[in-house]
């Protein structure tokens, strides 16, 4: 409990530091926030283990299956590669995690509203075509479990437009959240191979969103991870 306590105040803390990367270049401000995970996890003695991965030049859209709450932190805190992510509109409500947010350029959309998730993937198709990486969780909602509900398919229109790699990304045993560290449990993660344009263009959207649910799941019990 006490290291849980710890790590609370010190993400109360950071808030300064955000203020004084608001104005860098986006790459400094997503390296300020990662030590800012990276120490996090330090502090409460629970590490983020996952695997190394050599990821591609250029735009990526990361795919990734949603557990729990702490999800981004785990990411961030493994992902070198500068990344931004899509995010459902009630968590620029959070403290702090707000500011983290809207310094990461999250893009935010209503998920009871068709208008907004059709102008959240036009943004995330602008975003990745100007060179720059996005993570987004397909299935559009915490499972809380290690179970890979259905993906929503057209989440990876973004990547075919702009003809971007896709990444997938399995978190396993994360839908914990903070219990872990009470439980002194490793938060684990497992960056996917590369899924590169020319390898997956003429296949079907709803058949690739199939294949890349498949591999996140082939990847929860790899025995890397």
């Amino acid at each position: 409990m006490f290291r849980l306590l710890k790590g609370g105040i010190y993400i109360l803390f950071t808030g300064s530091k955000a203020r004084r990367v608001k104005n860098a270049a986006f790459e400094e401000r997503y390296k300020a926030a990662r030590e800012c995970c990276l120490k996090f996890f330090k502090l409460v003695k629970t590490p983020v283990i996952y695997n190394d991965v050599k990821l591609p030049e250029g735009p990526v859209l990361f795919v990734s299956n949603h557990q729990g709450t702490i999800d981004p932190l785990v990411i961030v805190a493994a992902l070198e590669k500068p990344t931004t992510f899509i995010s459902k509109q009630e968590n620029k409500k959070i403290p702090i995690i707000s500011t983290w947010a809207s310094l990461l350029d999250l893009i935010y959309f209503d998920r009871d509203d068709q208008a907004s998730a059709i102008k959240m993937l036009r943004e995330s198709t602008r975003w990745l075509k100007s060179g720059k990486s996005v993570l987004i969780f397909p299935e559009g909602t915490r499972s809380k479990s290690n179970i890979v509900n259905e993906f929503h398919e057209a989440s990876l229109k973004p990547a075919y437009l702009a003809k971007a790699t896709i990444v997938p990304i399995t978190l396993c045993n994360v839908y914990l959240d903070f219990n872990n560290i009470k439980t002194n449990t490793p938060y684990q993660i497992r960056v996917g191979t590369p899924i590169f344009f020319e390898e997956y263009k003429n296949i079907e959207l709803k058949e690739l969103s199939e294949q890349v649910r498949k591999i996140i799941i082939e990847n929860m019990n790899h025995d890397s991870i």
